[in-house]
């Protein structure tokens, strides 16, 4: 526990409760409540860098508005303990109507500057935002990426103790996106704290040494951004894996590859086979190599698909994707990128009827966590080229659990740090 003097932000019990009218003919109607906020507490301290998320509608904005004082809350308090630069939006602490230059003009009095370091201001808030002629224009006329550049620009300079942001990263070309978050990264050296709002997963992780997940207008989790992170892209895909149907019957197998230990095993037969007039699937598996109930990291997986090829005089090539958590891209595997070097698929060009598919995960490649099994079949008549078709795009519902062995330990961090870590050949000498 830091001590008090550490303290940057306090909020106790904040909660903000709105009024939905459905008739507004109706004299004297209240509407029914609803809470954006509901007693939300939490301390932040300085040099904090807190990454807030969640999903539309759960509060996130509405913190940020009760904390940059453009809304009040129906109960509880916040404390700041510091100067308080927000950048939200155009119409919140800035005026549309007002120039560039007559919006850095009200900044600098609300942050008490004196007049006479106003035109100090100006030139170099205008060379660092890059507005250029602009800089003299009404804001109405700015692209959303020039507002967040001047905005940017003005909370650099005005060297405020904190700093809340909403979805500001999220606009702007890659180049000054880049330079803001060196500037964050600066802030943090300073000791500043930094609240801000974001659904990029990368600038949650590369900024954040907090993060908090709304949820309903109530704090669902706080913790280290991996793990919060982990455990809300976890939700959002595990409830849309369940909402969506590609392939109808694997509802009914669900079960088959949604067990606690987390292995894919998924037959069909051929009237229900999940295909085309090119191929259909027979099943598909992703289990140990060796006899073990569940896959371990230390375990090389084996991946088996049986398809029923229905055409002659057509190379069938399979390749597959996996997906972490996070929707990042882990691997690509490709029947082409294989340890023989041959083109497989030319062995069964010919060939009709069902075919046995394997492919070997070596062991201790992937770091113990879920992954997500994107099953792809390519076609072609002659050789295989960029352009070749894909014959047919299996559903992306599938995945698998690598587990940890029983006193595993991880000396390198979470997930997040990277999910392919192989044994790799290293020495070390000394020197001569």
């Amino acid at each position: 526990m830091k001590p008090e003097s550490e303290i940057a932000i306090e909020i106790k019990h904040l909660s903000k409760e709105f009024h939905i009218v459905k008739n507004k003919e109706t004299e004297g109607n209240q509407g029914q409540p609803f809470y954006a906020l509901r007693d939300i507490s939490f301390t932040l301290y300085k040099g904090d860098v807190i990454g807030i998320i969640g999903s539309n509608g759960s509060g996130k904005t509405t913190l940020l508005k009760i904390l940059s004082q453009i809304t009040k809350p129906t109960s509880g308090e916040a404390h700041f303990y510091g100067t308080v630069t927000s950048i939200l939006d155009i119409g919140s602490n800035f005026h549309p109507d007002l120039s560039g230059r007559e919006n850095v003009s009200m900044q600098l009095k609300l942050a008490g500057a004196q007049k006479s370091e106003f035109d100090a201001f100006y030139n170099k808030i205008k060379e660092f935002s890059e507005v250029g002629d602009f800089f003299d224009q009404p804001l109405k006329f700015y692209s959303s990426g020039m507002f967040l550049r001047l905005a940017f620009s003005i909370a650099f300079h005005l060297s405020s103790d904190i700093l809340i942001l909403d979805e500001v990263l999220s606009v702007g070309d890659e180049g000054f996106r880049l330079k803001c978050q060196e500037l964050l990264k600066l802030f943090t050296e300073m000791g500043k704290t930094i609240l801000f709002v974001s659904h990029n997963r990368m600038e949650i992780l590369e900024l954040s040494n907090k993060c908090i997940w709304l949820e309903k207008g109530e704090i669902k989790r706080i913790g280290s951004p991996s793990m919060v992170l982990g455990e809300y892209f976890t939700m959002h895909r595990d409830n849309y894996d369940g909402k969506k149907i590609i392939i109808d019957i694997e509802a009914n197998n669900g079960d088959n590859q949604n067990s606690s230990l987390g292995l894919i095993d998924l037959s069909w037969s051929e009237e229900d086979a999940p295909g085309n007039d090119i191929l259909s699937i027979r099943s598909v598996s992703v289990k140990p190599s060796m006899l073990n109930d569940r896959i371990y990291h230390n375990d090389s997986i084996s991946m088996k698909f049986v398809i029923h090829k229905k055409k002659k005089g057509i190379n069938i090539g399979p390749f597959f994707f996996l997906q972490d958590v996070f929707y990042q891209p882990v691997l690509v595997g490709h029947f082409l990128n294989n340890t023989t070097d041959q083109n497989l698929s030319s062995l069964i060009k010919n060939e009709t009827g069902l075919i046995e598919i394997n492919c070997s995960i070596p062991a201790g490649f992937l770091f113990p966590g879920k992954y997500y099994l994107l099953l792809r079949f390519g076609m072609e008549e002659n050789e295989w080229n960029t352009e070749s078709q894909e014959a047919f795009r299996f559903s992306e519902k599938l995945h698998f659990i690598v587990h940890a062995e029983p006193g595993h330990t991880d000396f390198i961090g979470d997930m997040s740090k990277g999910s392919v870590r192989p044994a790799l050949d290293w020495e070390i000498k000394k020197h001569l």
